[in-house]
């Protein structure tokens, strides 16, 4: 048994009998759950930040691993940059608009988890680790990070388009170097055409990014440091995630702006992650690898960026070592990528900041599920993202081993094959199971060999079911309102009326006040309702969208009926 109390604000002009409806079905439908159910509904969630190009990934994962829990959870990832995702996961200070000044470090995590192409520096590790904050870093995907470019008549691919080396860059974007038609660009573009003094239009990133780091790491490595012989390369101090840019050039922050500047701007030059340039149908650069042999990302493949990947000496031995050493730039082979990235999720070994034992399971089952084939792999089809080697793979899942989880805590499980009556279990993670919004994407895009008629047949039988429940439940209501014109019919409709007009108004609070109902419930009934319900907010839906009857509402009806046959009767009748 659980008291619970019911408060509805109600700020605009609501037909009281919905309203009093709307109440009853909150105490009739949820009176059996206990606060601490309540509770576990209501906050089982992970919410995590960090890379915008591995937003899309994040995102598809995520959104299946809701699709395949039976209760309600909750998981929402934020594209705001690397760097602020890794700001975010640190708790470190952040800046203020308003003022124009940085905030003091926390040391409070502002996520669940961070995700960035950019690993955490030595000095915040050490920093946080003294503090006794222990955190692990997971890399879980590889990919590509290019330059493009917007030259009106010069080819977007092949032998013909254009060739850049990292010495060259260097100079375009610290604009030692401002037109097309400068000496040294010609000389290894010779067929390049393009009118005299045209103006290099640079394009760059403003707050933390990974791109700007892996960018300027790429223009270090094979064109270092100013010297003698190579008075232009490009500074030791510019090589990081957020830099101080020449004036002349452009602020293009964030993936889809940088592909606005792009395309927006006859002449131009920027930089982002290949996939997505690709998808923006921009024209790519064709850089000089370590080999000195001109491609584009396209023309390397998988096999170039995994290649970059084939010494790993650089890496930590575990999970929670320091990762800053960590670089695939400029590695030797013919077809290796030479600006490849390392994707990582960050999270605290210590998970007590998340209040729910449930929602730190979560977190350990959505990291695991980064390393699965099932999941990952479909990243790599739709966003160019490349599984990591086996090495790194084994080390972050041994790193998710070091997660502090309570022993109370429940452990979530995957069904990929069937399992009667455990899929069916409260913290099952089933790819068999997936809600009807997604069934269209998965017949469109046949991922995974699924043969389209197959999808079909299963969609044909999933929606089937839906119907003839809502034809029964239909069916009920129209007998239901039969009933109750029958009882009414022996009753003195006008008397009925005014009676229930008058109930209505002694029970209707004026604009703004509260309806108040406090309710000891002893029967333990707990009907199918909607997952996500909750009491409060969805009666407030049910005021200013008007009443609406879904399958879960018909029951509550029904229960309620009868319970208080009386009141539901009159209520129902002033509505019909």
């Amino acid at each position: 048994n659980s008291n619970i109390t019911i408060t509805l604000h109600t700020t605009m002009k609501t037909n009281p009998s919905i309203a009093i409806i709307g109440i009853l079905l909150s105490v009739v439908c949820f009176g059996s759950i206990t606060a601490q159910e309540q509770e576990q509904h209501h906050h089982i969630g992970i919410h995590g930040s960090g890379s915008t190009s591995r937003a899309n990934c994040i995102w598809l994962l995520v959104s299946q691993l809701q699709e395949q829990i039976k209760q309600p959870v909750r998981l929402t990832y934020r594209a705001v940059g690397s760097g602020t995702g890794i700001k975010e996961f640190l708790g470190k200070g952040i800046y203020n608009d308003a003022t124009g000044e940085w905030g003091e470090d926390t040391y409070e995590a502002y996520n669940d988890f961070g995700a960035g192409d950019i690993p955490i520096s030595a000095e915040d590790k050490q920093e946080w680790n003294d503090r006794g904050i222990d955190f692990v870093q997971l890399p879980f995907a590889l990919s590509a990070v290019s330059f493009f470019y917007n030259l009106p008549g010069v080819p977007s691919t092949g032998n013909m388009g254009l060739n850049m080396t990292a010495c060259l860059l260097s100079r375009v974007f610290q604009r030692d170097i401002t037109t097309w038609d400068h000496p040294e660009i010609l000389d290894i573009n010779p067929g390049l055409n393009v009118a005299k003094d045209y103006p290099i239009y640079v394009g760059r990133r403003v707050l933390g990014s990974s791109s700007t780091y892996s960018i300027t790491q790429y223009l270090y490595a094979q064109c270092p440091t100013q010297t003698e012989d190579n008075p232009n390369g490009w500074p030791v101090d510019k090589v990081a995630s957020k830099i101080e840019w020449h004036q002349e050039t452009h602020e293009c922050d964030g993936s889809g702006r940088m592909a606005s500047c792009l395309r927006d701007n006859g002449g131009s030059i920027g930089y982002l992650d290949a996939f997505d340039g690709h998808n923006e149908g921009l024209s790519e650069i064709r850089l000089m690898n370590s080999d000195g042999r001109f491609l584009t990302s396209k023309e390397a493949g998988i096999e170039g960026i995994q290649a970059a990947a084939t010494d790993l000496s650089n890496f930590p031995v575990s999970a929670d070592g320091d990762f800053s050493n960590v670089s695939l730039m400029n590695q030797p082979g013919p077809n290796t990528w030479p600006i490849t990235l390392v994707s990582y999720v960050y999270i605290r070994k210590n998970l007590d900041f998340l209040p729910s034992p449930a929602s730190r399971t979560l977190l350990k089952a959505f990291a695991t599920a980064l390393f699965d084939p099932t999941y990952i792999d479909q990243c790599a089809d739709r966003y160019g993202l490349v599984a990591v080697p086996p090495l790194p793979r084994t080390m972050s899942l041994n790193g998710l081993e070091m997660l502090e989880l309570d022993g109370v805590a429940p452990e979530w499980i995957f069904e990929k094959s069937t399992m009667p009556g455990v899929g069916q279990g409260d913290y099952v993670i089933s790819t068999r199971r997936m809600g009807v919004d997604n069934v269209r994407e998965i017949v469109a895009t046949n991922n995974d060999g699924v043969d389209a008629k197959d999808a079909t047949e299963e969609l044909t039988g999933q929606v089937s079911y839906l119907n003839d429940r809502v034809g029964q439940l239909e069916s009920d209501l129209a007998r239901m309102r039969d009933q109750v014109a029958s009882i009414m019919a022996n009753q003195n409709a006008a008397d009925a009326t005014n009676n229930a007009g008058a109930s209505a108004s002694d029970g209707k609070g004026g604009g703004g006040e509260e309806v108040m109902v406090d309710t000891d419930t002893t029967n333990n009934i707990m009907p199918i309702v909607n997952e996500t319900y909750d009491p409060v907010d969805d009666a407030g839906e049910i005021f200013d969208e008007g009443f609406t009857l879904e399958a879960s509402s018909a029951e509550c009806l029904f229960l309620g009926f009868g319970k208080y046959p009386s009141l539901f009767l009159t209520l129902l009748w002033t509505l019909v």
